[in-house]
């Protein structure tokens, strides 16, 4: 199993429906060992900013139930591979599902789509799991939980070296925004800091080169 250097604890277990608890267990086995973001921990990550968002908003069980759902199988598709990992996970995870009803799914099968980079809430459900997804874009542990994401696209070839990586950071930062109220009131300036010291490393480098 992919992995970050620590482990982390999934919070308010008892809320989850009995199914979250069978798609993290098989994420647990099955996760490949070169998933060094989109590990177990990730998922963790997501589902407990998810539960965050459930308390703050005031989520009905219902409704919290298919946040929950969708936030623990989201990445599910990495199993498999990357791409179109959101329709992977859509589809695997689907046959799991046979306490729900078809409208239920859809709901589900929604929230795990809009996590689909550029993403595209529809509700604010889909912008709560959107944001818990990029949380730590605005959060003091990017840099640790970044490093992990460099090491997967090293992997898979999206990147050569950090050179690459700083330019792949900058866009994304720069092309991506909150969708939430209390995300944009709460991420989005440790979000903006991050980047400003991304462009201010990137300017450095390039007057470095120029004078080597």
């Amino acid at each position: 199993m992919g992995s970050n250097t620590f482990s982390m604890e999934l919070e308010n277990k008892k809320a989850y429906p009995k199914v979250c608890h069978q798609i993290l267990d098989e994420l647990s086995e099955r996760l490949p060992d070169y998933l060094h973001y989109h590990c177990l921990n990730h998922t963790i990550d997501v589902s407990n900013v998810c539960n965050f968002y459930i308390d703050y908003y005031l989520i009905s069980d219902r409704v919290a139930n298919l946040i929950r759902i969708a936030a623990v199988a989201h990445d599910y598709g990495y199993i498999f591979a990357p791409r179109e990992h959101e329709e992977r996970s859509i589809a695997e995870v689907r046959p799991m599902l046979t306490e729900y009803s078809d409208k239920e799914i859809a709901v589900i099968d929604g929230l795990i789509r809009a996590t689909k980079v550029p993403q595209k809430p529809q509700n604010l459900y889909e912008q709560i799991l959107s944001d818990a997804d990029l949380d730590y874009l605005g959060r003091e542990d990017y840099p640790e939980l970044s490093e992990g994401l460099y090491r997967e696209f090293l992997y898979f070839g999206v990147v050569q070296n950090e050179a690459d990586w700083l330019d792949v950071q900058i866009r994304f930062l720069e092309s991506h925004q909150f969708h939430t109220d209390w995300a944009k009131a709460n991420r989005s300036k440790r979000k903006q800091e991050l980047l400003d010291r991304l462009l201010k490393q990137a300017s450095a480098s390039g007057k470095s080169k120029k004078a080597s």
